[in-house]
């Protein structure tokens, strides 16, 4: 009976953890979709630019009567493309947080504590049968920890395993050490944080 009863608590664990992953990436799609249309505007306009001036109908700014160059296209729409990567910037750091903050209460939840214990986490879910991503969760915390933090030991230690995670032209150029300022946290990377997340779980 007590069996049959962890069978069913785990098929529960199991539907809920991936109600609430589906909930938390459609509230990220959701979160983001706005500054993506403004971005897809924009590339599509500036396409449409470039083909205007290919064709000679169109230039790349407009001048005075003097020849003084008083508006720049090309300036002005990468200012508007920095301003809108800039919100999406906020938004793939916002839910890398909150993913982190997820996992971790969910295993102190599992583990009945307070204080998250990645070793310990990780030592629950093997003896579940689950596979955990180890270094993923790792990178996952680490990166979380410099969003809202900055430098110090994370950045230092999520910088030795995973560099490309930080700007090193800039860490080099300008003698800078690995922190929020440098950290570039791609698309790319928030979805394979939240598979990291998907696949070490029930």
């Amino acid at each position: 009976m007590a069996t049959e009863s962890n069978q069913v608590r785990n098929v529960m664990w199991h539907w809920l953890f991936r109600r609430d992953i589906d909930q938390l990436e459609a509230a990220y799609r959701s979160a983001r979709n706005p500054s993506d249309e403004i971005k897809a505007t924009l590339e599509r306009e500036w396409a449409e630019l470039e083909e205007l001036v290919r064709a000679g109908e169109a230039s790349f700014y407009e001048e005075d009567e003097s020849g003084q160059v008083v508006y720049d296209y090309g300036d002005r729409m990468s200012d508007r493309l920095h301003e809108v990567e800039a919100i999406l910037k906020l938004v793939r750091e916002a839910f890398t947080i909150s993913l982190s903050h997820y996992w971790e209460r969910e295993m102190n939840k599992r583990l009945k504590v307070n204080q998250y214990d990645e070793k310990k986490a990780i030592t629950l879910l093997k003896s579940r049968g689950l596979f955990p991503d180890e270094l993923g969760l790792k990178v996952l915390r680490l990166t979380s920890n410099v969003a809202k933090h900055s430098g110090g030991t994370s950045a230092q230690t999520l910088n030795t395993l995973r560099p490309g995670l930080f700007d090193q032209e800039a860490i080099a150029s300008n003698d800078e050490q690995p922190d929020y300022t440098n950290l570039l946290l791609t698309d790319e990377i928030v979805a394979e944080f939240f598979e990291v997340v998907r696949k070490s779980g029930p």
